[in-house]
This record gives C-alpha cells, structure tokens and sequence, in this order.
C-alpha cells in the first residue's frame, strides 16, 4: 500500500510538473488591460509656486516601473512622472493594487515637490522595488529648475505602497545627477540599494556612477560610493542594481564613449554589499553611435536605457536596444551564469524598429521582455504607429514566442518628441507563472490626458496567474 501510494503521489507530482512546464512553452495572452493613470487629477489647480507650472501638461505621464511584492504576491506596485512638461514633471506618483492588478489606488509621496508639500520644482526618473521582508522601496529625482540642481531621494512604505514616508536625500542637490533606479535586498531585511549616474564635469570626481545603500528599511542611507568613473570623454548611464542569490551586487549600465567612438553596456561587480566594487566588465556587442531617422517624423526614440533581471537560479539578463536602421529592429539581450564575470549574448530581431524593452524573469525561471516597435507603421499614413509587444523563452533566451500586447497607437499624438514620445523605460515584473507589464500609451488609447499609464497582465493559456494566491 505505501509504495502504491508513494508512486500515486508521485505520478501526480509528474502530471503537475509536466502541466506547468506545458503552460510555460505554450502561448502566452493579455488580461486585465487597463489605464492605472486614468481619474480625476491629483493636483487640479497644479503646483501654485512652481518653476513654469504653467507649461506643465495635465495627464502627460511618462516613464513608469511596476514591481511585485514578494511578500505578497497579489501585491503590485507601479510608479510614474505625472504632468509632464517642457520643464519636466509636476510629480511623481505611485499606484498600488492588493487584488493582482485588478483594482489601483493612486498615491503620492508627500514633499516630493512642491504639489504635495515639498520645496522641489519638479520629480522625474522614477523607480519602485520591494523587499523580501514586504517593504516598498522609491527612489527618484526631485529638484529646483533655476537653476538646474537635482537631488537622488528614496522612500518607503510599509503598507504595499498605499502611503509613503517623507523623502530622505541620498545625494544632495547637484547639477548632473541622474537616472536613479532603486533595489529592495530579496534576503536581508531592512536593506536596499539606489544606484545613480552623475553627468559632471567637477574634477577630479567627473561624470561618475554613484552608490548607496539603506540598513534600516529606508529611514538613512550611506554617503555615496563610487561605482565606476569612465574618463572625461564619456559617460556611464541608467544603472540598474541586481541581487544575486549568492549575495552578490551586479550594477549593470550603458556607457557612450565618446573618444572610443561606440556605446556599449557593462556590468560591475561587488562582494561586500556595495562597500567597494570591481572594475566593470563589458556585456554584448559594442553598439554604432547613430541616430535613426524616420522619413516623415524625423528621430526615432532611442534613449538606450538597458534593462536587466535575475532569475531564481541566478542566472543574470540585460535587455538594450539594437537597431540596425530605421526599419529593421532588434533587442539586444545578454546573460550571465557566472555571476556576471562572463557573459553571452543573442539579438531577438522583429520587421520593424524597436524601442525601451523591460526584461524580467518569473519564479518558474521563464524570461519575458516587452518592447516597442514599428513593424505595423505605415508610409503616407500621417500615423507614427507603434505596438507594444511581449516575447517569452522557457530556455534561458535560446528561443522565443512572441505575443502582441497593446495597440497599434499612434506616437505623433504624444506632445514631445524629445521625450521619445512616451518616455525613456517601461517597466516588467515577474510573477509565479506570469509577467506584470506597465507602459505609456499616446491615443487612441489614452482617454485621459494626451498619454495613460497602462498595466497588462500577460501569461501562460488565458492569461491568468492564479497561483499567485497564497
């Protein structure tokens, strides 16, 4: 009888496996579309005081992240720049779901400017991640616009993001800083790590990648710790900080390097828990310095933000531009099995030109990417069009399955161009069987204001992530 029933048992436990591997080859489709900006606005009289407040665009949002809490699941969390304008945003807000998606609560975080209390003109670049022990982590740019200093700020929440303590300065107020991004520690509670650029020309500490990190959930933070400095004829940009299972910090970048006459994309290392760090090593292909013009709207955007994931077995993944021309379009992908010391790399190409992919990796180790592209644009049509797409690999990016997302949406009717239309990254977050995506969408799909911030989730069969639940 037991080893009858140790083998009924375990033949179930096959089927199951078997099942779960199935769904994650097999076709992956969208649920739960919906506009998470979209309301009445949060700051309807604007920012009374603020530099140029009157050339900010209500319900102009750009640049979101989205983050999943590990500590609950169904706990989504995404933030975003709100009213954007010439002179940058008005805000940064946060939006929180408690049910996987289905329903948000907008928030804001008070003091960040001066919309909600603080003394800042403006908000931008912003970043969510959660810690293992349940805290959601911000960080982000908040600073005065005459004359152009900008300070690196973090918060926290203890509540999966539906109210946030007051921002805490990590560096202060500084012509150059830029492109924070924010990692709350999986493992070591109360820690998390913020990792910036800073273009500056202030010898002999000049256009450097900065470091710091929180031992106390967020309430202080270390003094900034040099990450790398590439020379004065380039520069380091868009970290992103990931956490090894080992305990490893991994910051991954793009550098433009001027003198060399190339960009390309690197990975440092540390092994005390950002105190010190190794010198960078250079992830995928050396990438041509050009821009891509279309015939009728001129440049295309292109801001080459990379972005990079871990999957539970450690196994490290960038994501970045690579064009080839205006009509020809590739994602750039590289990964690491080694911890970041080495790294191989693969394009996943697509008929048309593509743009901002978001790279993450679920707990079954499946990779997914979205991105932008044009394949569907059409000559003479008077439409810039675009479609956001999803592809996924269940063997580690040796191959993909893609699926279509959201549109076809037309970019011309997003009101800056040199904003790259909907901004410079959009975010993916792995879940236990799916991916949770959010990204800006122009008309006809925004509804409120010239762009809305979407949220997709996409996943094996239908859609659904239902063992999310616990």
């Amino acid at each position: 009888m037991r080893v009858r029933s140790f083998l009924a048992v375990g033949s179930a436990l096959l089927v199951s496996a078997l099942l779960a591997a199935a769904a994650s080859a097999g076709p992956y489709k969208v649920k739960n579309l919906q506009a998470i900006s979209a309301g009445p606005s949060l700051f309807p009289a604007g920012c009374p005081g603020g530099f140029r407040d009157e050339t900010k665009i209500p319900g102009h949002e750009l640049e979101t992240a989205i983050t999943v809490n590990p500590a609950n699941p169904r706990n989504i969390i995404a933030t975003w720049k709100q009213d954007v304008g010439p002179f940058n945003s008005r805000d940064d807000l946060v939006a929180s779901s408690l049910d996987g998606g289905k329903t948000w609560q907008r928030s804001t975080i008070p003091g960040l400017t001066a919309c909600t209390g603080g003394t800042a003109d403006t908000a931008s670049d912003p970043w969510v991640s959660a810690g293992g022990d349940g805290t959601v982590y911000f960080g982000g740019q908040s600073g005065v616009l005459s004359p152009d200093l900008i300070a690196i700020v973090a918060s926290h929440s203890r509540d999966g993001g539906r109210s946030w303590a007051g921002p805490t300065t990590v560096a202060p107020r500084l012509i150059g800083n830029e492109t924070p991004a924010i990692t709350g520690s999986p493992t070591l509670t109360g820690h998390a790590y913020l990792v910036w650029a800073n273009f500056t020309f202030d010898f002999p500490r000049m256009n450097t990648l900065e470091f710091s990190r929180t031992t106390d959930s967020g309430t202080t933070w270390s003094p900034p710790i040099l990450i790398d400095q590439p020379g004065l004829f380039a520069w380091d940009i868009a970290p992103r900080l990931l956490v090894l299972p080992d305990g490893t910090l991994l910051t991954l970048f793009a550098r433009t390097d001027l003198e060399a006459g190339f960009g390309a994309h690197y990975a440092a290392r540390s092994l005390d828990e950002g105190r010190t760090w190794l010198p960078p090593v250079q992830v995928g292909p050396q990438l041509p310095l050009v821009e891509f013009v279309h015939p009728e709207f001129g440049h295309l955007p292109q801001p080459h933000y990379p972005s990079a994931a871990v999957a539970p077995d450690g196994t490290a993944y960038i994501a970045f531009e690579n064009n080839s021309s205006a009509t020809s379009g590739g994602i750039g992908l590289a990964k690491s099995s080694d911890g970041g010391l080495t790294w191989s790399s693969s394009t996943l190409r697509m008929s048309g030109y593509a743009f901002e992919p978001a790279i993450a990796v679920n707990k079954h180790g499946v990779v997914g990417v979205t991105w932008y592209d044009l394949r569907n644009d059409r000559p003479g049509d008077a439409a810039l069009t675009a479609d956001v797409w999803f592809a996924h690999s269940h063997n580690r990016g040796e191959s993909w399955r893609q699926t279509h997302v959201a549109g076809p949406t037309d970019l011309r009717t997003a009101p800056m161009p040199e904003h790259n239309y909907v901004g410079e990254y959009q975010g993916l977050a792995g879940l236990r069987n799916g991916f949770a995506a959010a990204f800006t969408l122009p008309a006809p799909q925004a509804k409120d204001g010239p762009t809305d911030i979407f949220f997709a989730q996409i996943g094996p069969g239908g859609g659904g992530d239902k063992d999310d639940r616990r």
